[in-house]
């Protein structure tokens, strides 16, 4: 897998629904990697990483936007939705070969001690 967008800037804080990364090429599997960092209380972080099939020239709209399914693929449940109350760095890995996106995003809520950064990596459909 090699880098193909950051989701989150270094440093990020606080709630936000980020920019969405444009996937310049198809790609059949993905990975979310996030870094969570905080100072003082224990830090709670939610992610919720979402895909649209929208292409760059198409301005972000959250109607356009659909939670992203996560591993184990044949679990219907399992939405890119988690809450962590620790710091470390997280992976999810999603299976997209039924579904082609164009752009992916992270939404996340955070509380006011955390710091946080998310990268999406890709398997590139050769």
């Amino acid at each position: 897998m090699r880098k193909v967008g950051q989701l989150a800037a270094v440093g990020s804080t606080g709630n936000n629904t980020h920019p969405s990364v444009p996937l310049t090429q198809e790609i059949d599997s993905m990975a979310f990697e996030f870094e969570i960092t905080a100072v003082g209380a224990t830090p709670t972080v939610t992610f919720k990483f979402q895909g649209s099939s929208d292409g760059p020239e198409v301005p972000d709209a959250s109607s356009d936007f659909y939670d992203l399914m996560v591993l184990p693929a044949a679990s219907d449940t399992a939405l890119a939705t988690d809450t962590k109350t620790a710091v470390g760095v997280f992976e999810y890995f999603n299976d997209q070969e039924r579904r082609a996106l164009a752009k992916v995003r992270v939404v996340v809520s955070a509380n006011t001690n955390v710091t946080y950064e998310a990268e999406l990596y890709g398997d590139v459909d050769e």
